[in-house]
Order: structure tokens, then C-alpha cells, then sequence
């Protein structure tokens, strides 16, 4: 396969392993994994059309390309987060409403640490009510620790393993 040919992806291989593939990446910003088409090149440069199924969430390291010289998959680049630490679900509780109320993704990156992509406009007001307990950091934000207000749905229902 040369790196000038389109690469058009509608379904996800079934991962067979093989000796000697090349390792090449389609790197994605974490508001991306949701997009049902993508167009770019890789990390390598080869051209990908990716027509996403409704069914698949882009997780990283997930496999979209395979064939006897080079696997493709997902890379989700890290981001500035705005991290709250806190083991207070009271304190978890209402940042979460404040946050929630910005439709903006929550992701839990740890026991007592849930984190959302940085906004400049909500930072200082989040800083000002939650005190130091809320930081700026980088982080990759991944479906999977995406919360719900059901819970995680793809990790409870093995979607996409």
C-alpha cells in the first residue's frame, strides 16, 4: 500500500496479529471521536476517510486499519483540563451540576479526580467557588472515562472491548 492511496474505512477490522506491521496513528482531539466522518491524514501520511459505524466509540489505541504491512489506530491527543479533586460527593455533586449546566463531557480520571476540557470563560468561576481544589492539568480525555448520567454505558455494557 503506498501513503499517496485513500485509505476509506466503513467497518472496524477483527485485530489479527502479525509479524512486522508498520505502526501508524490517525490522530483525533477528544471532541472529535464522535464525528461519524473524518478525512485527514495519518501520522505516516497516508490519506484516511474514516465513515464511522454508530455503533463504534474512537477509544484510544483502538485498531481502524489492518492489513498485512500497517495497523492504523486512534491516538487522542492530551489536552488542558480543568481538574476538580475533591472526595467530598457533596462538593463532586455540585461541580458537576455547574459543569453540567455547559453541556460539557465530565470525565473520571481517578477515584477522587474528574476533569473537563479547558474554557477560559469558566475556569476563574469554578477557581473562585471550589477554591484550590480545582486546577488546571493536561490530560487525554477518552470515552471511556466519560460519565454519563447513567453511569459509564460503554464500559458497562463492553461496547467496543
Amino acid at each position: 500500500m503506498l501513503n499517496n492511496e485513500v485509505i476509506r474505512i466503513d467497518r472496524l477490522p477483527v485485530v489479527q496479529p502479525l509479524n512486522n506491521q508498520e505502526e501508524d496513528s490517525l490522530i483525533l482531539e477528544w471532541y472529535e471521536v464522535n464525528r461519524t466522518i473524518i478525512k485527514r491524514e495519518s501520522m505516516a501520511g497516508r490519506m484516511i476517510h474514516l465513515d464511522k459505524p454508530s455503533s463504534v466509540v474512537l477509544k484510544q489505541g483502538l485498531v481502524i486499519y489492518q492489513d498485512a504491512h500497517v495497523v492504523i489506530r486512534i491516538f487522542i491527543k492530551p489536552c488542558t483540563c480543568m481538574v476538580l479533586q475533591s472526595n467530598n460527593m457533596e462538593v463532586v455533586g455540585l461541580f458537576c451540576f455547574d459543569v453540567g449546566n455547559r453541556h460539557l463531557p465530565i470525565y473520571m480520571i481517578d477515584d477522587n479526580k474528574i476533569a473537563i476540557a479547558y474554557d477560559g470563560r469558566l475556569f476563574p468561576a469554578l477557581q473562585q467557588k471550589y477554591g484550590s481544589s480545582v486546577s488546571l492539568a493536561n490530560y487525554r480525555l477518552d470515552p471511556a472515562q466519560v460519565i454519563n448520567c447513567y453511569g459509564n454505558i460503554y464500559a458497562q455494557t463492553g461496547k467496543n472491548s
